[in-house]
């Protein structure tokens, strides 16, 4: 079978646009000064993980001398990448993160017209990946195993989601037919699966580091072996916007850039502003964040291209997209971080 797009993933995408109709925003923080009324604001979408360069804008703006006076930021907090698209098309923020299955399902169904600038996480070998895990006692020992079994996901109709389709039906596995899908968030996985609800399930982190301290869980597999290297996320922004305001664009950009380098430089001072953002403890974020056993992140923000333009023809070969996309056509080169 070519995995289309199956009953659940119609009713996750449906049921997105609706979230994202009442009403997407969940909350917004640091809002701009109010007295800057002549500098452009731009609205800009962010979720958990991985959004430090972004963060660091958010809560340290002081190390970046053109917020203020070039541009500006409204920030609003999103629960996942389609919210966010949906968001972009009704233009409720210029800037967001996106999956390429986020990003991609907007141009397709929605006519989404926007740039791909920045490179915020990617799985790669060698660091942390989106993985599966199952119990140490469970017989499941490989995603053939997988068969006739209850599996927790993400988001149905998510990136996420979407690779650990390609993975199970390489390996023999009819998603529709030979599973139980259920759609769990990330901070619920844990119970899920050491209560038998779920008999495999997936962890980011820092999910994955508070279970793997508890014990009595192994891997079964990751995304990094659907294609390595894997964009996760990006950072996007409305055609529209971006073309009538490129000094501002290209000013947050350029601070994009230089919050990814300073993240890299400055480990411990990430991990600061994340626990301010997300409210996780600095014990947890120090086990992982910013090493190897978190998302590889580019030296300079720059997007990964080719990789998107790989994941992108495969799922169009799964029929998880319904048109081809070229990557060149979603550029904004002078616009976007290079590499130094």
């Amino acid at each position: 079978m070519t995995l289309g797009n199956t009953e659940a993933q119609v009713r996750g995408w449906a049921s997105v646009i609706r979230a994202a109709a009442a009403t997407a925003l969940v909350g917004a923080a640091a809002l701009a000064p109010a007295s800057a009324q002549s500098v452009p604001t731009i609205r800009v979408g962010w979720t958990v993980p991985a959004e430090e360069a972004k963060w660091l804008i958010m809560k340290r703006p002081e190390l970046f001398p053109d917020y203020g006076k070039k541009y500006q930021v409204e920030w609003f907090q999103f629960q996942g990448t389609p919210p966010m698209s949906q968001a972009l098309l009704a233009k409720a923020v210029e800037c967001a993160t996106q999956a390429p299955i986020s990003f991609a399902k907007a141009v397709g169904e929605g006519g989404l017209q926007g740039y791909i600038l920045g490179s915020l996480a990617q799985e790669k070998k060698g660091f942390f990946a989106v993985l599966w895990a199952v119990k140490d006692e469970s017989p499941i020992k490989t995603i053939a195993d997988l068969k006739g079994r209850t599996v927790a996901t993400t988001v149905f109709g998510g990136g996420i989601h979407a690779l650990m389709m390609v993975l199970l039906e390489r390996n023999g596995i009819d998603p529709e037919k030979d599973v139980t899908m259920r759609e769990v968030g990330f901070p619920l996985v844990e119970d899920a699966l050491r209560s038998g609800r779920v008999e495999a399930g997936p962890f980011a982190q820092p999910f994955w580091a508070r279970a793997k301290e508890k014990g009595g869980l192994r891997v079964l597999f990751d995304l990094s072996d659907v294609q390595s290297p894997l964009t996760e996320t990006f950072e996007a922004c409305r055609k529209d916007f971006v073309d009538t305001n490129p000094d501002a664009i290209g000013a947050y950009m350029a601070d994009f850039k230089r919050a990814t380098k300073y993240a890299i430089a400055h480990p411990e001072e990430a991990r600061k502003v994340t626990s301010e953002v997300t409210k996780i403890d600095l014990p947890t974020l120090e086990k992982y964040l910013m090493t190897e056993h978190d998302f590889y992140r580019d030296p300079t923000g720059t997007p990964d291209f080719a990789a998107i333009q790989k994941t992108w023809d495969l799922f169009y070969d799964k029929k998880l997209i319904a048109q081809r996309l070229a990557v060149t056509d979603y550029q904004r080169l002078d616009l976007t971080p290079k590499p130094d």
